[in-house]
């Protein structure tokens, strides 16, 4: 879903607009043999950074608009043959501009799935994960907000992969991270952190939140069934690891403190939520001093 508009890009966009209409009354109060819509692709560098599609889409549309505009309502206009050729081959070559814009909009598009998520289930990779958490660590550090971490993994993951094969560990990862898609809020980050590990960031959630969720993952994996390739079903769990954010601590420290977290409800028997403990930021932090 787009992103709202910020006030500078409603800003872009209202410049352009004008200038498009400034253009319009240039082309059909002046009589000029000079066509006047070829100064409409300056519109494009307005609108591009507001959104693309939307550059695309204005200076096609205006540029034709344009064009008809000169051919029937310019003082003096000349209709001859040579000027509706010069018409259509301004018409074709911005055509072009916008086709070959699409194109590159589609290998940006491209290029950014492969770099930032996980081929496998479509989450965000780990390192994309990590330069967006850095941003909510920022924004957690600053105003002082509630900022937590959920670390889950998949029990005895192993056990699947030798009981039933590969594409069934990979049918239940997939199977995770659509649940975790469906459960967790527009807001929160979610990412497949390697292997049979997921990450999610809660931000503005504080610890008892942030139990609440994971309770709500851990269940809800819970209820997932997969069928093998030889027909039998497959159920698995998942253990938790729960950390919230401390002022003055690293997000490195954060997840660290969540994986302490999920070792310990490993060793509590799987199938559960645990809470972090902060003697080990805190150390870490006296450390550094």
């Amino acid at each position: 879903m787009p992103s709202k508009l910020s006030v500078k890009q409603y800003g872009f966009l209202a410049g352009s607009l004008a200038y498009v209409v400034g253009i319009f009354f240039l082309d059909i109060s002046t009589p000029s043999t000079y066509n006047e819509s070829v100064l409409l692709v300056l519109a494009f560098s307005l609108v591009y950074p507001v959104r693309r599609i939307w550059a695309i889409g204005l200076v096609f549309s205006a540029t034709i608009t344009a064009a008809i505009l000169t051919a029937f309502f310019e003082p003096g206009a000349d209709t001859d043959l040579g000027t509706w050729a010069n018409i259509w081959i301004l018409v074709i070559v911005e055509s072009g501009v916008a086709f070959m814009t699409w194109r590159v909009m589609g290998i940006e598009n491209a290029l950014y799935q492969l770099s930032n998520t996980d081929p496998l289930t479509g989450a965000f990779n780990r390192r994309h994960f990590m330069t967006l958490m850095d941003r909510e660590r920022k924004i957690a550090e600053r105003y002082e907000t509630p900022l937590s971490l959920l670390l889950l993994d998949i029990d005895h993951f192993k056990r699947i992969n030798d009981t039933y094969g590969h594409p069934t560990g990979d049918e239940a990862i997939k199977a995770i991270a659509e649940t975790c898609r469906r459960q967790v809020r527009s807001t929160d980050t979610f990412c497949r952190y390697g292997g049979e590990e997921f990450i999610v960031a809660l931000p503005q959630t504080d610890e008892a939140g942030a139990v609440i969720a994971a309770e709500h993952l851990r269940k809800g994996v819970s209820k997932i069934e997969i069928m093998a390739d030889d027909g039998r079903p497959v159920r698995f769990t998942v253990s938790i690891g729960v950390a919230s954010f401390v002022r003055k601590s690293t997000v490195e420290q954060l997840i660290e403190c969540a994986d302490q977290a999920l070792y310990a409800a490993k060793l509590g028997g799987r199938n559960q939520v645990q809470i972090g403990k902060y003697d080990s930021i805190d150390a870490a932090l006296s450390r550094e001093h």
